[in-house]
């Protein structure tokens, strides 16, 4: 652990001795160049000698990205977008997520956090990093760069650690043994955290070249764009947190600050990106159809326009590929409806009563349909293009039997955004988008709505920039005149329609890649969506017309073609009559208002049942590790514990 004396030595003599390695072995493929007898001996390499040269800083900034890849969930074969899993946006099947079922929690800390741990040892390595190439490195554009990378991940690290957390100990410098007060340090405010993310992205973007220039040309590498992207994410996370917090004197209100200082941190990033990419994002060679939903499955990123950050999968050249086929098919993470529900109609008025998937699909703003499997695009068990082998995929809306624990069933509401249609499936190489330009738009949007300075000229080349890709009407600055606001989607009864708006963009925008949790907390509304929250999902009705279809039905319905709509796929699993058959209160059932209830089995979330719920005034962080405030004390130092836990 980070703050442990007794291990301070350890770790020293460890990310020593693997950066020694990794320099030696370095330098021994290079060793049989004519010059080697004029190299130093290895004897003498050290840190002083590891940091010299834009090839010794690449080598040690590679061990950093890992981090960047959240393209895996814990289901081990689910891409990035279901990373939303942890929100009230998609559920999983296979269990109740644990963070927003906190009824029998007893606030009791945990004894020790990965997170914390983790956080810390990342850290560490960052300052290593840093030391050492200020200390000790050539002074050109290229080393520059590669400091900036790590002012980069130091800043990422941190932030991590701030929106667990919230304000924790900052550690700028490597530490020896002797530095006890340092290694017992307190923890900073959160904004003193933020404010030190801030200084060390404007340290990054300094430094760092743009992407396509130079080193910010090596394909998947941290660049002064992902800089400035990091800096709108942390500005408007802070300044937000901030604000609505503030305004509701909750307990985690930031005292004396209203968020008006981060804030107006996030134009003059934003701008940055604007004057450089202007109107430029992937529109899928004009096809609107499909322009958003193929974004997210292009081989290359690197000439993918609007994609800042992209982790790079070549199986040729990196013997490196993935399954993000899977993430489209109905097996765990699934769309719930307080995602469709926040859908606007293509003329950008409001919903009304719910409808069929091939009714959404016809008049939602085309990014449902982009998002969501709909039935217009064919049966539910075929969708074209699994990998180019001919065989349909089998889209059962109930699991087998026993392949759930709970056995619960689907939302009905499938994922269908950036479907990975290559012909081989089993070998991906679209490389997985981990920040875009869409961020930073919609970013300076939203902080410039909140305060009061947002105007057309701004929506034009923000929020409709975003909405001309798939066709959607232009959003103008009286957005949300009249409409009807429900507080457990996420939206404020005390802020303007025009700020509901942007949230509302956002949240259909960035649907299912990993931004919703957060939102709901820096927004301080988490418990106004979670608390009583009971998952929906489609007409059940539409579903049982399909499924409980006769062999006889089926053939009339698909002529010769009936033998591809079969629920047997070609590598011979087969589904029993029994379990096919959907029978409402048995293997699949429905609220009074026709809609599928996913999580029916258990009686929490049946109609009178409590559903989510999460502590207001504890769950918007976590717990301190109890491991580490007791060592505090130890030492005779104090290490305070977060709101509501013990």
């Amino acid at each position: 652990m980070y703050l442990k004396i007794k291990h301070m030595k350890l770790f020293i003599n460890k990310i020593k001795c693997f950066a020694y390695t990794g320099m030696i072995l370095l330098l021994a493929l290079s060793s049989c160049k004519k010059d080697f007898l004029n190299k130093e001996p290895l004897i003498s390499t050290g840190p002083d000698n590891l940091f010299r040269t834009a090839a010794d800083l690449q080598t040690y900034a590679n061990g950093f990205y890992p981090k960047l890849a959240p393209q895996y969930t814990a289901l081990g074969n689910i891409a990035n977008t279901s990373l939303d899993a942890n929100s009230d946006v998609m559920i999983n099947q296979t269990t109740v997520t644990a963070g927003l079922n906190m009824l029998t929690s007893n606030s009791v800390a945990p004894e020790t956090s990965t997170t914390w741990n983790n956080g810390y040892t990342a850290i560490r390595s960052d300052n290593y990093f840093l030391h050492y190439a200020l200390l000790n490195a050539q002074k050109n554009a290229s080393t520059r760069h590669y400091i900036g990378e790590g002012y980069f991940f130091r800043a990422w690290d941190y932030f991590a650690l701030l929106r667990n957390f919230g304000g924790v100990p900052i550690v700028t410098d490597i530490l020896k043994e002797t530095d006890a007060a340092e290694l017992y340090k307190p923890r900073a405010s959160r904004y003193e955290v933020a404010s030190q993310i801030i200084k060390d992205l404007d340290s990054a973007i300094a430094k760092l070249n743009w992407k396509g220039e130079a080193e910010g040309g090596i394909a998947g590498r941290v660049t002064k764009d992902a800089a400035l992207v990091l800096k709108t994410r942390v500005a408007l996370y802070e300044g937000t947190w901030e604000r609505y917090h503030g305004r509701k004197n909750s307990p985690f209100a930031v005292q004396g600050k209203n968020g008006a200082e981060f804030l107006a941190m996030v134009e003059p990033a934003a701008n940055m990106l604007i004057s450089r990419y202007g109107n430029k994002i992937f529109t899928n060679q004009g096809d609107k159809s499909l322009a958003y939903n193929q974004l997210f499955a292009q081989k290359d990123a690197a000439a993918t326009d609007g994609v800042i950050l992209y982790k790079v999968y070549d199986a040729s050249k990196l013997t490196e590929s993935h399954n993000f086929f899977w993430k489209i098919i109905d097996l765990g993470p699934s769309i719930t409806d307080h995602l469709v529900d926040m859908y606007l109609k293509t003329d950008g008025s409001q919903q009304g009563a719910t409808g069929t998937l091939s009714t959404l699909s016809n008049t939602l703003d085309p990014r449902f349909k982009q998002t969501v499997w709909t039935s217009d695009r064919g049966p539910f068990n075929k969708l074209p293009g699994r990998g180019g082998d001919g065989t349909p995929f089998r889209y059962p809306i109930i699991a087998p039997a026993g392949s759930y624990t709970e056995g619960f069933t689907s939302t009905g509401y499938r994922n269908f955004k950036g479907a990975v249609l290559a012909q081989e499936y089993r070998k991906g190489e679209t490389d997985d988008v981990l920040m875009r330009y869409e961020e930073p738009l919609l970013a300076l949007a939203e902080a410039k709505a909140i305060l009061g300075t947002l105007n057309q000229a701004d929506l034009d080349k923000t929020v409709n920039v975003i909405r001309s890709r798939v066709g959607m009407i232009p959003m103008t600055i009286n957005a949300g005149s009249g409409f009807v606001y429900r507080e457990d989607l996420g939206f404020d009864l005390s802020e303007t329609p025009l700020v509901n708006e942007i949230r509302r963009e956002r949240s259909v925008e960035f649907a299912l890649e990993g931004f919703r949790l957060d939102d709901l907390k820096r927004w301080a509304v988490f418990e106004k969506v979670i608390n009583g929250y009971q998952p929906k999902g489609a007409l059940l009705q539409e579903f049982l017309d399909y499924y409980n279809r006769t062999p006889a039905q089926v053939a009339l319905d698909m002529g010769s073609d009936a033998s591809k709509y079969s629920q047997i796929r070609a590598d011979g699993y087969t589904l029993s009559e029994t379990v096919l058959n959907l029978t409402p209160g048995s293997n699949v059932d429905r609220f009074p208002d026709g809609r599928i209830n996913p999580l029916f089995k258990i009686a929490d979330f049946r109609p009178g049942g409590r559903g989510f719920f999460i502590e207001p005034t504890r769950d918007y962080l976590a717990g301190v590790p109890l491991q580490e405030i007791r060592l505090y004390q130890t030492k005779g130092a104090k290490l305070d514990q977060n709101p509501g836990w013990r």
